[in-house]
């Protein structure tokens, strides 16, 4: 599904510069367009059903999907691949039952509450609509913009596509923000060559997806980012009614773990050979030991924790895997080792902080420091970098670099249920390790 999406195609005869749909569908594909989208406000339904049997008749022994906007029997009506609903239209669960389970269905989704409600779908793909303002469509809601976009693609368990605003000048830093794939309208139905343009577009399309290695292992890391999403511990401290002592349990632990943070950070520093690169992982230990530190000693003050305690198997086990990661000397898996303890942490705070009731919760500041705009830039910083490198490594490397991150990712998961289960005695995390690997 995501290689059909990378090139979107949605159709307005009114930008066509007066030339028929058949003629500009047919360009768009020649040049590269992967799936076809037919949206027609105005028109009336027997014409709808007219020009989808003409587009289908072009599409359908060249393997390429067409889509209908809005109308589910329409498509019933030609046999089309699927159609693509907004929020106000037919329900997804009608859309289903009445078009089957094989038949594609695409969903708009206008913010990250509707991308929730998404992700308890079963469609096939989602629309992050608009991402930028766009001439074509007035009735929207309020851009995303690229952070709000990797925001969304981070958060979706669907396929994306990103709609609004797209052209040769966006699709480049949208794709590599992590969408699948582009839904375009005037940057191909505009264009004077429609098949160059098209063909122009593809270009940077698969060049921005072929360099973005955190987006496919974010994908590959999705069930265990939303297994931890779900964990009671998170889910109470959300609330504000985690207890104390769970609460207490795990800032010990994350004392000795920040403590290894600091070194790692700083060993990163030390393989970097660009001095940006450097300031930055400094200045990732810098803020561990001093914001976070005084963030931990506030609490400790405040709950009475004892932090002289033993380091659990979970931290013992984790601290050693990412050492290991960066004893490679490889820095491309240095880095990936490293990314859950950052990426991760950064995405739940960001998360809790958008879904917690900060008012009288008494963990207000632990949730306010993990989704700080600061630690945001600096990971994406991070991404930017690893993406970078990943794309001029080797395919042995990259896979290493899957399997240091996926592993670290578990032990993000791991560490989290640790704080919450320590006291059952049937707890045994290495065993939901195994589970997952």
């Amino acid at each position: 599904m995501k290689d059909a999406l990378k090139l979107y195609l949605v159709t307005d005869r009114d930008l066509s510069l007066g030339r028929s749909l058949e003629e500009v569908v047919s360009e768009a594909v020649k040049g590269g367009v992967t799936i076809v989208q037919l949206r027609e406000k105005e028109t009336s339904t027997g014409e709808f059903v007219a020009l989808a049997r003409r587009l289908m008749s072009i599409l359908k022994p060249l393997g390429i999907p067409l889509i209908i906007n809005d109308r589910v029997d329409v498509a019933l009506a030609v046999d089309a691949d699927g159609v693509h609903i907004g929020q106000s239209d037919m329900a997804y669960a009608d859309a289903r039952r009445l078009l089957g389970p094989d038949k594609i269905i695409g969903l708009s989704v206008e913010s990250l509450e509707d991308l929730e409600a998404a992700n308890a779908l079963d469609v096939d793909y989602v629309g992050i609509s608009p991402v930028y303002g766009t001439p074509t469509k007035t009735d929207t809601a309020e851009p995303f913009g690229l952070e709000g976009l990797r925001k969304a693609v981070e958060m979706s368990v669907h396929p994306t596509v990103a709609i609004g605003g797209m052209n040769a000048r966006t699709i480049g830093e949208v794709m590599e923000a992590g969408a699948d794939g582009v839904a375009v309208v005037s940057a191909i139905c505009s264009a004077e060559d429609i098949s160059k343009a098209a063909k122009e577009l593809k270009a940077i399309v698969e060049a921005a997806a072929n360099r973005s290695w955190s987006k496919e292992v974010w994908k590959k890391s999705s069930k265990i980012y939303n297994s931890i999403l779900e964990l009671d511990f998170l889910k109470k401290l959300s609330e504000g009614t985690l207890s104390n002592d769970i609460f207490a349990r795990y800032i010990a632990q994350d004392e000795i773990y920040l403590k290894n943070y600091y070194h790692q950070m700083n060993m990163l520093a030390d393989m970097m050979e660009s001095t940006d690169d450097k300031e930055l992982f400094i200045a990732f230990a810098k803020s561990g030991m001093e914001g976070e530190k005084a963030l931990h000693d506030m609490l400790i003050d405040r709950y009475g924790i004892e932090t002289k305690v033993e380091p659990s198997k979970v931290t013992s086990d984790y601290n050693a895997h990412i050492c290991e990661g960066i004893a490679t000397g490889d820095l491309c898996i240095a880095l990936a080792s490293v990314l859950p303890c950052m990426w991760i942490y950064n995405q739940v705070g960001l998360h809790i902080l958008n879904h917690s009731k900060l008012e009288g919760n008494p963990f207000k500041e632990w949730i306010l420091e993990y989704g700080q705009e600061e630690f945001t830039t600096g990971v994406n910083k991070v991404l930017k970098m690893v993406d970078g490198w990943a794309s001029k490594t080797d395919k042995q490397t990259r896979e290493k670099m899957d399997y240091y991150y996926l592993k670290a990712a578990l032990y993000e998961y791991a560490f989290w249920d640790y704080g919450y289960n320590a006291d059952s005695k049937s707890y045994n995390y290495t065993e939901s390790l195994e589970e997952w690997l």
